[in-house]
């Protein structure tokens, strides 16, 4: 009975907060920014939730990133607080194939191939799927109702080449209006998309992703070593997929569906 009472009083401070392990027990009806806690092997891994909703994507500093655009996120998702940290990683793959090593700096030199097997053997661990985010998704989440270049100050937000020369453990820095931890900066993050630089010109306005094939992949965000400016919300950035280094990571999104 004391328990109910507790858990009763925190629902009605707003303090939401769930662990679970089993996908029927994700919340129905998640508040923006509202925290689940999902536990496999014995790390947990925190997820933000992120509404359906609309905003202008990219930037105008650069052609690659105009035009700047109204874009339509159709369904709300969960998407991990911080970016996948060397521990997370770890206890999924067996390895750390990191440079700056530390459980809860992100995982880096990964390859956006190796996010892919990651994410498999998460979704296994987990029961339910999780994948990397479409850039429309990350930016919709970086932003959190935002509309500057930044979703707030920079150097209370981010690691970058202003103030780091390493990676740094997540949860640092200032999280932006939706709880999510290192957005921008610390490490660049893999999206799903392909990359061309004309794809804003020929995206759709709800829910895109660039599926036709090139020799790039979209990551986002920025990373420690990063000028300011390779740090904004709307940033649009391509690697070759088989690169794996010092400054590329990732953060991964819950699908709304358990594995089969």
């Amino acid at each position: 009975m004391k328990k109910r009472f507790a858990v009763l009083a925190l629902l009605l401070l707003g303090l939401f907060w769930v662990s679970c392990s089993w996908a029927d027990e994700l919340p129905s009806n998640p508040n923006v920014g509202d925290r689940i806690v999902l536990t496999a092997d014995g790390v947990e891994y925190a997820f933000r939730w992120c509404p359906s909703g609309e905003f202008m994507m990219g930037g105008d500093k650069y052609d690659f990133e105009k035009p700047v655009h109204k874009v339509k996120i159709t369904w709300g998702f969960w998407l991990l607080e911080t970016e996948v940290t060397q521990a997370m990683w770890r206890s999924v793959m067996g390895e750390n194939p990191s440079y700056f090593k530390g459980n809860w700096y992100p995982v880096e030199q990964v390859s956006w191939d190796d996010c892919q097997e990651f994410c498999r053997k998460l979704s296994q661990k987990l029961g339910r799927q999780v994948q990397l985010p479409t850039e429309a998704q990350w930016e919709y989440a970086c932003r959190a109702g935002t509309t500057g270049d930044y979703a707030g100050t920079l150097d209370e937000m981010a690691w970058y080449n202003g103030n780091s020369t390493s990676t740094h453990e997540v949860r640092q820095k200032k999280p932006n209006a939706w709880g999510l931890y290192d957005m921008h900066g610390n490490v660049y993050e893999w999206c799903s998309d392909y990359y061309a630089v004309d794809y804003y010109d020929r995206s759709p306005t709800s829910d895109p992703e660039n599926t036709t094939a090139s020799a790039n992949r979209v990551s986002r965000g920025g990373g420690w070593f990063s000028i300011a400016e390779d740090c904004r919300s709307g940033y649009h950035y391509g690697c070759d997929p088989d690169v794996s280094d010092f400054s590329l990571g990732l953060r991964v999104l819950l699908v709304p569906s358990p594995v089969e």
